[in-house]
């Protein structure tokens, strides 16, 4: 993994914190997303992008920076709990957001998350992703307002914590086969095909 952040203090030290998790390596700390760019990375997993950064660098490059590094996923860290700022790191391309009162302990269980391709996502995260995902209840995105039911909404905050069928189902007290099918009409609805795809799919919002 790498960290992107503007002050060289925060960025030495959230290295240093991170580096201390014996499954994670950090390979590079960056200031800005020209620094990135000027250093491509082609090992790094996860890239730990500070928000207030990224205000810094400007969305134009950070979506530049997502164009140029598909397959790295890029997590937001240190966002406002506000509707505006999570949006904003879907619109931007992050694969997923952590907010500014999250515990270390939180941050790295997203980085873990997103580096087995895992959606990591808080219930406050998902309230306002839904939330976005009705404002966009027009003919130009007819695929992005699905009607979930109460128990599709709990199935899908569970797949957006990482929960396997089989836990989901032990959790709910449902059968396997129950929470499968649950699973396959919400990909139906969302037209999407996997779980990253679910939080993946918000992202054809800012195009």
């Amino acid at each position: 993994m790498a960290v992107v952040h503007g002050s060289p203090a925060l960025r030495d030290g959230l290295g240093e914190l991170l580096e201390r998790q014996s499954d994670l390596r950090v390979l590079r700390l960056y200031a800005s997303a020209g620094d990135v760019l000027e250093h491509l990375p082609d090992s790094e997993h996860v890239l730990l992008y500070d928000l207030a950064t990224a205000h810094k660098d400007g969305s134009a490059k950070v979506r530049q920076l997502h164009d140029c590094l598909p397959s790295v996923k890029m997590l937001m860290f240190n966002v406002t709990d506000d509707d505006q700022a999570i949006i904003e790191c879907v619109r931007i391309g992050a694969s997923g957001c952590v907010l500014q009162d999250a515990s270390l302990e939180e941050l790295v269980d997203a980085v873990r998350c997103l580096a087995r391709d895992k959606p990591t996502a808080s219930p406050r995260v998902l309230t306002s992703l839904f939330s976005y995902v009705a404002s966009l209840r027009d003919e130009d995105h007819p695929a992005l307002a699905p009607t979930l039911t109460a128990r599709e909404e709990q199935i899908l905050q569970l797949m957006a914590e990482g929960l396997s069928n089989q836990e989901i189902a032990r959790k709910l007290f449902l059968q396997p086969q129950t929470v499968k099918n649950y699973v396959h009409l919400l990909f139906q609805k969302l037209d999407v095909h996997s779980r990253l795809d679910v939080i993946r799919s918000l992202r054809a919002g800012r195009r």
